[in-house]
């Protein structure tokens, strides 16, 4: 039937409504929803947004999104968030996503979920509801007190309790109940004789206490009974209250103490507070002694059972003080993961020393405590000593721990109480081992009585790496145990001798962690622990002048950073090479993650410090050979460290690695400046790094040997971009000359060089050099680390050779500054790496290097976006590679020239891949994201 003209209209107007409404795409998905990069985050200050696009799809990319926030999931069944509704936002941001003109109550529980809309036209499903609630936002949130007891070294540490009734004249059902804590040095909370968190540990992470401390929060509703409650605290003196190793010096900052504040919620809406106060009653318990570093004192006759219990009988318990000084003035949460007992690994075998005491080897050099599981009769003594080695003779070598330096051999002592098998870990405390000695034990122990509880902070483990040479998984495998054993609430030099965070080492592995980890909370966590100590002006303060052996003293302005962050054992301001790190860290989040944020908010301090270095270098006072004729060279600082054979062999002059790493300062602030919208500085920094770079040509670089005259000083060059334009490939060259002439074929590189040498052989024509560096056996190798040394870990002076063993056999054992290589297993063997036309992976670069070398080799990371993979290998003399780029991200691949190029079982289309630049045998290509399966053949 013909149909009338207003008939075609309205059919017309019918048609472009529909194809106006989006359609939602069941293939179009959101998940991995993150709020302050945490999962259903409990206790934070302001919410900030991230997501994952999942699809099949190729070419996705995010055009706009929509976020709700609701008080209840079932507002958002019915259709009515009752926080916030966003409205569809054109914008590809899917992180850093801040809600706007919206009021949040403390202590209150929200949900909230997105959708997405791609450049095809489709709408995602709504995501899963995530969750966050917000915490404590000021001091006067809080009605708990800050607590302690009549502390005495000679007293054991207590336990804390205080009970509490639930309100049932409410009528009404107990909905929530939070709890908000900070106990220092560290605390074990209780509630009705249950751990709130039973492998959590050493919580909270370490400040600058006296400017603030992190406090937890907890949901504990599933714990909280009607009717009487009880909540206990065993406390300990972790970092907080340490004063007896460093040979007794005054690095205490009060006695332990904790402040908590629980907040239980009716469904009526009322609420009730319990928080510390006079009230809460103490007792001491079996902790008879414990310090972070010299270990701890257990009498299990001492346990009090049941009391953590509503129904204990306290009346001969004394009523807890409230502290009068030293408290942190601000309580901030904590958004970082805790640091948690992460895994249990049992000894591979035991024996008996000369001395009668029983040896156990657990095969591993980690940081962990001992877990002990005896029957052994009432009263025995049994003492327990770690080390990271054994002697010839079969008993412990304690040099590698530095006890000398605090006085006293670490270890822990358990008295038992001798009912039945007991079972027993030190709370506060935590060591760096691979073997444990058990002495005064009845009988012969079987390997079960000592096992091995790794403790690190929980990061999660977001990259993954693998390929066909074993030798290379091997050292993977022993970078990565190396700095978990190395990360508890700061980066630490080592988990024995020292666990403090030095900016040197932090800045020489912080690329290979970003790979591997999730450090995006835990670096900016490290940055406030940096800012916050490099607040005090002083009048009299050691600078480090050369090496870490001659210093002069001056004032310290305000906003310079010391060598080690945080704490009360500082070292001195932070040398050239070291305070770099307070650009460097910002600039690689950003790289790494994205984080524009953190560069807004660092800039001030990282400006400061890149002027700082400049006037060291202009200072007519303290001049070197090169400043007589130049104002840009950098004199002071600790130089390339621990090089093989040790800081005596260093053969990279200060003056040049020190230099470079203020040219990479300033190189940073420009592009910072200009990212920022800094114009003047920008121009400022531009001059400058042209200034400082043309200086170090002319008074550094051996023109007619292509070389600034040592390993470390190329690859750096190199990295930095400090090479004569032209000559990179001849300073590859020099350094492989260097290494065959002077190194048998090996590197002689401390952490300054270690992270780099594979990277820029590989990149500037010497990737067959770079495998053989890493694959050579022998002396003068990585694998007689272990074939020779029986390494596990990486030590602070690598045993690659009899003299470097022999130099670094009293150094720690377990030290990540030297881990920075493995980033040249994923952004060179592998081939992923971020690209500057879109830092945090928004465009990523893949280039492996490596596949005319090995076999196969594949990763992945995880990106702010998603999971990107690279898998190659070798079949039928030509290389299959599969690519997996993120939704919302795209790729620059690259690709040989002169072969026969297949992506998905097709040739190569440069209409659908278009070229984006020829760069000498490659070209890199556009991809866009999705899954490809790419063969390159003759």
């Amino acid at each position: 039937m013909k149909k009338s003209g207003l008939q075609q209209i309205l059919i017309l107007i019918l048609i472009f409504t529909v194809s106006a409404c989006t359609p939602e795409n069941a293939d179009l998905k959101v998940d991995d929803l993150r709020c302050c990069n945490l999962l259903n985050p409990e206790g934070i200050e302001n919410p900030s947004f991230s997501w994952k696009i999942k699809t099949a799809e190729l070419g996705v990319a995010q055009t706009a999104w929509e976020v709700q926030i609701a008080t209840s999931e079932s507002l958002f069944a019915n259709g009515k968030p009752d926080v916030w509704k966003s409205g569809k936002q054109l914008s590809d941001g899917q992180f850093d996503i801040i809600p706007e003109n919206i009021s949040l109550e403390e202590t209150g529980k929200y949900f909230w979920r997105v959708r997405v809309w791609d450049n095809h036209g489709n709408v995602s499903t709504w995501s899963e509801p995530a969750s966050f609630s917000i915490g404590l936002l000021s001091d006067g949130s809080w009605a708990g007190k800050w607590i302690t007891y009549p502390y005495s070294k000679e007293t054991a540490l207590p336990y804390f309790r205080k009970t509490f009734q639930t309100d049932e004249r409410k009528n009404s059902e107990i909905k929530r109940a939070t709890m908000y804590f900070c106990g220092l040095g560290a605390c074990e909370i209780y509630l009705n004789g249950q751990l709130v968190d039973s492998t959590r540990f050493l919580d909270p992470a370490q400040t600058n206490y006296e400017q603030y401390a992190l406090y937890s929060t907890f949901d504990v509703t599933h714990l909280i009974c009607k009717g009487e409650n009880c909540i206990g605290v065993m406390p300990g003196n972790g970092w907080f209250a340490q004063d007896e190793a460093w040979q007794g010096a005054p690095f205490s900052y009060g006695p332990p103490m904790l402040r908590a504040q629980l907040v239980i919620t009716y469904s009526n809406g009322s609420q009730d507070i319990v928080a510390s106060d006079e009230s809460w009653t103490w007792h001491e318990g079996p902790v008879l002694k414990s310090n972070i570093y010299l270990g701890e004192s257990y009498d299990a006759r001492q346990e009090i059972e049941g009391w953590s219990s509503p129904d204990f009988q306290d009346e001969a318990w004394q009523p807890v003080q409230l502290v009068e000084k030293a408290a942190p003035p601000i309580l901030k949460p904590q958004l970082i993961n805790p640091i948690r007992k992460k895994q249990v690994v049992q000894a591979v075998d035991r024996w008996q020393d000369a001395s009668g005491n029983w040896i156990f080897d657990f095969g591993v050099n980690a940081a962990g405590i001992v877990l002990l599981q005896a029957e052994q009769p009432a009263g025995t003594q049994l003492r327990i000593r770690m080390a990271e080695e054994a002697n010839k003779d079969g008993g412990l070598d304690f040099s590698t721990l530095g006890w000398i330096h605090h006085g006293k051999i670490f270890g822990n002592q358990y008295i038992c109480r001798g009912r039945e098998k007991e079972r027993w870990m030190p709370r506060f405390t935590y060591h760096g081992f691979r073997y444990a000695e058990l002495s005064g034990f009845n009988g012969t122990p079987d390997l079960s009585t000592l096992s091995l509880v790794v403790v690190h902070s929980d990061l999660e483990h977001t990259g993954s790496f693998e390929c066909s040479e074993p030798q290379i998984n091997r050292l993977h495998e022993l970078a990565m145990r190396t700095v978990f054993s190395n990360m508890h609430g700061i980066p630490t030099d080592c988990p024995d001798r020292e666990k403090c965070g030095w900016l040197g080492d932090s800045h020489a592995y912080v690329k290979m962690a970003n790979v591997n980890l999730q450090m995006n909370n835990f670096w900016e966590k490290y940055l406030n622990d940096i800012r916050s100590g490099a607040n005090p002006l002083e009048k009299n303060t050691l600078f480090h002048e050369r090496f870490n052996t001659t210093f002069y003293f001056t004032e310290k302005p305000s906003g310079l950073p010391y060598m080690i962050a945080p704490g009360m054992r500082l070292c001195g301001v932070a040398s050239p090479d070291w305070g770099t790190a307070l650009v460097q860290l910002p600039w690689w989040l950003y790289v790494y993650y994205g984080n524009k944020a953190v560069l807004e908010d660092c800039y001030p301090d990282m400006k400061q410090w890149t002027d700082h270095v400049a006037s060291l270098a202009s200072d007519a006072e303290r001049t070197s050979e090169y400043n007589q004729k130049t104002r840009h060279i950098v004199y002071q600082g600790l130089g390339d460290w621990c090089p093989p054979g040790g800081n005596e062999r260093i053969d990279t002059p200060i003056e040049f690695t020190s230099t470079a790493f203020h040219y990479l300062d300033v190189c940073i602030m420009e592009q910072t400046a200009r990212l920022l919208g800094y114009e003047d500085d920008t121009e400022k920094y531009a001059g400058k790094k042209e200034l400082i770079a043309a200086e170090m040509v002319a008074t550094m670089y051996n023109a007619s040997e292509k070389t600034f005259g040592s390993q470390t000083a190329d690859v750096m060059a190199l990295d930095f971009g400090l090479v004569p334009q032209g000559d990179e490939f001849a300073v590859a060259d020099a350094v492989v000359r260097n290494m065959n002439e002077k190194h048998d074929g090996f590197m002689n590189s401390g952490i300054f060089g270690i992270g780099r040498i594979g990277s820029m052989l590989a990149r500037y024509g010497q990737a067959g050099a770079a495998f053989n560096l890493f694959t050579k056996t022998g002396e003068n190798s990585f694998a007689r680390m272990w074939d020779e040394a029986n390494a596990t870990s990486l030590w602070e002076t690598l045993p690659v050779s009899e003299v470097s063993e022999e130099s670094g056999r009293e150094a720690s054992h377990n030290h990540p500054m030297q881990a920075g290589y493995d980033i040249c297993f994923f952004e060179d063997i592998a081939g992923i790496r971020p690209d500057s036309s879109g830092y945090g992976f928004k465009v990523i670069r893949f280039d492996p290097l490596f596949t005319d070398l090995m076999d196969w080799a594949k990763a992945s990371i995880e990106s702010p976006y998603g999971t990107i993979v690279s898998n190659w290998k070798q079949k039928n003399e030509a290389v299959e590679w599969q690519i997996e780029i993120p939704a919302n991200s795209t790729g620059l691949v690259a690709l040989p020239n002169a072969k026969k190029l297949m992506v998905n079982n097709n040739l190569l289309n440069e209409k659908i891949f278009t070229v984006a630049r020829i760069k000498g045998s490659k070209t890199l290509y556009h991809f866009p994201s999705g899954c490809f399966t790419i063969q390159i053949s003759d």
